[in-house]
C-alpha cells in the first residue's frame, strides 16, 4: 500500500513539473514580437482525423491519470501486473524526459510552434538534439507518456497512453511532408543522416545550423 501511495506521488510530481515546463515556453512563444516577423506563419499543415484522434488519446491520458491519483478505487479492477523494479524504471524515466524537454526548448526558441507550420524567416534547424534526431519532442512525449503506462500499470491508463504513444508516427510523416516541400534537398540531406525518433547509429559530419519547428 504504501509502495502504492509512492507510485503515485512520483507521477504525481512527475507531470506537474513536466505540466509546468510546457505551459511556460508555450506562453513565453506567445507573447507578440512587434518588430520581428518570424512569428508571422507562412504555411501550416492540417492533421485532419490524427488531430482528433491524438485529443481523444491526451484526453483520455490525462482523465485516467486524473482518477489514478485521486480516484484510484475507481480503477482497481484494471490492473496491469508489472513488478515493482519496472514501475521504478518508469520514474526514473519520467524525471529524465524533463530535463530533455527544456534543451529542446531552449534550442528551438521563439520558433517553437504548438502547430504544425512553417514561419516566416525559417531555417532548418539542425543543432543541438536536432543534430541527430529529427524529432527529439516527439521522442521526450513517447517516453513521458511511456513513463506514465509503466508507474501507473494499470489498464485504464495504458489503452489511452497507446493511442497517444502511437499517434506520433503518422504526425512526424505530416511534419515532414511540410519540411519537405518547404527545404526540399536540404531537408532530404538532413534525413538521410538523422533519425526519425533515436539517433542513428553511423551518422554524417554536420556542419550546418538554423530553425525547425516542433509540436
Amino acid at each position: 500500500m504504501f509502495e502504492e501511495m509512492l507510485f503515485r506521488l512520483l507521477l504525481a510530481t512527475i507531470w506537474i513539473i513536466f505540466a509546468g515546463v510546457r505551459i511556460y515556453y508555450r506562453r513565453k512563444s506567445t507573447r507578440p514580437i512587434d518588430t520581428d516577423e518570424a512569428n508571422q506563419t507562412k504555411k501550416k499543415q492540417k492533421l485532419g482525423w490524427l488531430f482528433l484522434v491524438l485529443a481523444i488519446g491526451l484526453l483520455g491520458t490525462i482523465i485516467s491519470i486524473i482518477v489514478y491519483l485521486l480516484m484510484p478505487l475507481w480503477i482497481l479492477w484494471f490492473p496491469l501486473p508489472l513488478p515493482s523494479i519496472v514501475r521504478w524504471i518508469g520514474a526514473v524515466l519520467g524525471f529524465c524526459t524533463i530535463p530533455f524537454l527544456v534543451w529542446i526548448h531552449r534550442t528551438l526558441g521563439r520558433f517553437w510552434s504548438a502547430e504544425l507550420e512553417i514561419k516566416k524567416n525559417h531555417t532548418l534547424m539542425t543543432s543541438g538534439p536536432y543534430s541527430r534526431v529529427r524529432h527529439p519532442m516527439y521522442t521526450v512525449f513517447i517516453l513521458f507518456t511511456l513513463s506514465a503506462l509503466l508507474i501507473a500499470a494499470n489498464l485504464f491508463v495504458t489503452v489511452f497512453a497507446i493511442i497517444v504513444i502511437l499517434m506520433f508516427y503518422p504526425i512526424s510523416l505530416k511534419e515532414e511532408e511540410l519540411l519537405l516541400d518547404q527545404f526540399g534537398d536540404e531537408y532530404r540531406h538532413y534525413m538521410e543522416r538523422t533519425g526519425r525518433f533515436l539517433p542513428r547509429i553511423r551518422q554524417a559530419k554536420i556542419s550546418d545550423s538554423g530553425q525547425g519547428i516542433e509540436n
